[in-house]
């Protein structure tokens, strides 16, 4: 008597499952898209501009940089800047002790000293026609070279800005030994930016100096073009180094931000272009499919340039077709087709 609810619960399982499939009027999902058609999106095909364009990221620095280098082995006794703050020409960015033997900057101050103070009397000897006038210049001439050496001495223990602009980079801090030839810090030009890319030597010899470009920085995109190709591979990378510069015009990027870059090598306007995700591949040709009279209709066309994301139709499809977007995979040959928002 108790396996009768169980039989019951089992049978009714049974008819459940066989409706599976059909709506509320008992039709199945494939007799609807028959009925009222396959629902799908189109757009209306249109004429617009094509572009080729290669995609690199690199970090935006100055439009243009210089920097500060070490002349001394030797400790840095301060830092007379911060990352991030505007810089004059001549400002003093870095500077070592004045005790540094090699700079001998107390030596040549007394040796320019000594110099003054020998013109100085020479000059009012000369004045009151003690001296030749060869005597005063010569004394000049050791007083120019004596100053010279004490200047020389100066701008190696006071590393200054070269340019004006904003500082970039610090690479000691006090306390940190230096070497000659290092480079201390950068100052990068506020009048833009630019970006240092290496693309190949095949990619290299399609681009050319003012092909257009773009820099992309989460909702800021910046307009310029190439502004330098090396004529010499990189010996390390064995690629070519590509300058990308960058005019500010009013927007503000942070220096050493990385920045998606897009260079347009080729460009074709009034032309015909299909997402790559629209084409239907089939024996080797490409397929789209076309609301014709509400009928999906599989036209073959024929393509000429891509970007990889996008093609450049060049027969197959004419201005004001409707190109099927989505929906795509439920088609066939003249299948009744709805169109949905």
């Amino acid at each position: 008597m108790k396996r009768i609810p169980m039989m019951a619960i089992c049978c009714l399982g049974l008819l459940v499952a066989s409706c599976g499939g059909k709506d509320e009027g008992g039709k199945s999902m494939e007799l609807l898209q028959r009925e009222q058609g396959v629902p799908v999106k189109v757009q209306k095909v249109e004429l617009q501009t094509f572009s080729r364009e290669l995609s690199y990221n690199a970090t935006l620095g100055g439009s243009s940089e210089s920097y500060g280098q070490s002349m001394l082995a030797e400790a840095v006794a301060g830092i007379h800047a911060r990352v991030g703050e505007r810089v004059s020409a001549g400002q003093l960015i870095v500077s070592f002790p004045k005790s540094t033997p090699t700079a001998q900057f107390e030596q040549a101050s007394t040796g320019y000293n000594a110099a003054k103070q020998a013109y100085d009397r020479l000059r009012n000897l000369q004045a009151a026609g003690a001296i030749s006038l060869q005597d005063l210049n010569n004394a000049e001439t050791q007083l120019n070279l004596a100053q010279a050496n004490l200047e020389a001495s100066r701008s190696m223990i006071n590393v200054r800005a070269p340019i004006s602009g904003v500082l970039t980079n610090l690479a000691v801090n006090p306390g940190e030994m230096s070497y000659p030839g290092q480079i201390l810090f950068t100052v990068s030009s506020t009048a833009g930016y630019k970006a240092k890319l290496t693309v190949p030597d095949k990619v290299a010899r399609a681009l050319r100096a003012g092909t257009p470009a773009t820099a992309s920085i989460d909702d800021i995109t910046l307009t310029g073009n190439i502004s330098r190709i090396s004529l010499a591979l990189d010996p390390y990378s064995k690629a070519v180094p590509v300058e990308v510069s960058f005019p500010a015009s009013g927007q503000r990027v942070s220096y050493g931000a990385t920045a998606a870059i897009k260079l347009q090598t080729e460009s074709r306007e009034a032309t015909l272009v299909v997402n790559r995700e629209h084409i239907v591949m089939e024996n080797g040709r490409k397929y789209v499919w076309v609301n014709q009279n509400n009928q999906a209709v599989k036209r073959p066309i024929e393509t000429g340039m891509d970007n990889q994301l996008q093609f450049e139709v060049v027969s197959g499809l004419e201005p004001g077709d409707l190109l099927i977007t989505e929906g795509i995979d439920l088609l066939t040959e003249n299948a009744r087709i709805k169109v949905v928002r």
